[in-house]
């Protein structure tokens, strides 16, 4: 097995986890001259070779640029890669806006994202970084709906729109459904209803499991129109005429009633629905870890000391400086040189581009945020 790390000087060892080796932070004309080292694990011991460590690629070079501060250039790059379909570049800027709280840009992105892919984008998670939030009455506002919908989570759904700002995005979990009552499908439609006609901003999630119950329930012999009608809605607020019009003729057919009419509304954007947070022993990292702030570096390995298996969350973590990567790789080789598993979790896309480029992903099982 091949394993290549960063090394700015191949006269120099890789320090120990506690001594922060600064790097600067590379411009793109200097980047052709870094190299790599390639370990490779034989019976015999670990070999090391020295390769070329060049970024491949313009996502190679924007990951490099993040990590070395170099922001509006990385964005401008992304940007400019947009256009190829690498979906790549698509979730580093979602995770660029995310971590600058750039809400706007990330919907926007979204709605780009769903057409070029036909495909749900990332929904807006506000990064972490340990700055406290400032408060908007444009924010995002999140419910998820409970297993059983009924009247009383109509109700719950309605006092949650009504409380939400006019121009907020409003977000509606379905995924957790198991079951619908008459009361709360009749009234789930007029809520759905009500908010289209008001031009509500509405993002939803976990919808394709709730659509398929709702179909095995219009499937039973004695279905109920009230099923039947929360579907119709439910297409109406997705914008699928289409499958509306299909389903609005078979319900005349069975209950020989004139069936509602399509209508123009915006649109609700799916999304996917937020990560549960795992519950284990992970070491959660945050912030950035730069050669002036090391402290993460040593909280691993002081967690790898009595750990076996060593498991890393950085899901809050909002960058790793390019002047941070020869330190992380070598805390990355103490744990392998002491028979150490390694998993790496969460990690933004940034992060992620970079360490495949610097090939920390040759030392450690990588988990990212945004799985391939």
């Amino acid at each position: 097995m091949a394993l290549s790390f960063f090394k700015k000087n191949k006269d120099k060892s890789p320090g120990p986890a506690n001594q922060p080796v600064a790097a600067p932070a590379p411009e793109i004309d200097e980047l052709s001259t870094e190299t790599l080292l390639t370990m490779n694990m034989v019976s015999g011991g670990i070999v090391v070779e020295e390769t070329s460590g060049a970024p491949q690629s313009a996502v190679d070079e924007a990951a490099i640029l993040y990590a070395s501060g170099q922001t509006d250039m990385a964005e401008r790059l992304l940007k400019d890669v947009l256009s190829t379909g690498d979906q790549r570049a698509w979730y580093m800027l979602f995770d660029l806006y995310d971590i600058q709280n750039r809400e706007k840009d990330f919907e926007q992105l979204a709605l780009d994202f769903a057409v070029r892919f036909e495909s749900s984008p990332p929904i807006w998670q506000k990064a972490t970084n340990g700055a406290a939030a400032t408060p908007n009455q444009d924010q995002a506002a999140s419910l998820e709906l409970p297993s059983l919908l009924d009247k009383t989570a109509a109700a719950a759904l309605h006092e949650f729109i009504k409380a939400a700002a006019k121009t907020a995005v409003i977000r509606i979990d379905f995924s957790h459904i198991e079951m619908v009552d008459e009361t709360g499908a009749s009234e789930c439609a007029k809520i759905l209803n009500s908010a289209t006609k008001a031009k509500r901003k509405l993002q939803v999630s976990g919808v394709d499991r709730f659509i398929a119950l709702l179909q095995d329930l219009n499937r039973a012999t004695h279905s109920r129109a009230v099923h039947w009608l929360l579907l119709l809605e439910l297409y109406q607020t997705l914008g699928q005429e289409e499958n509306f019009e299909n389903l609005a003729v078979d319900y005349a057919v069975r209950f020989e009633v004139s069936p509602p009419s399509w209508s123009e509304v915006q649109a609700a954007v799916v999304v996917q629905a937020a990560p549960v947070e795992p519950k284990d022993d992970a070491l959660q990292l945050s912030g950035e870890i730069t050669p002036a702030n090391d402290s993460a570096l040593q909280q691993v390995g002081t967690y790898a000391a009595s750990h076996d298996e060593v498991l890393v969350d950085l899901a809050k973590v909002t960058r790793v400086d390019y002047g941070s990567v020869s330190q992380f790789i070598s805390v990355l080789m103490q744990c392998l040189g002491n028979g150490k598993s390694i998993t790496l979790r969460g990690h933004n896309a940034l992060i992620h581009e970079l360490f495949r480029v610097m090939g920390i992903d040759q030392l450690a099982h990588l988990v990212p945020l945004h799985p391939d």
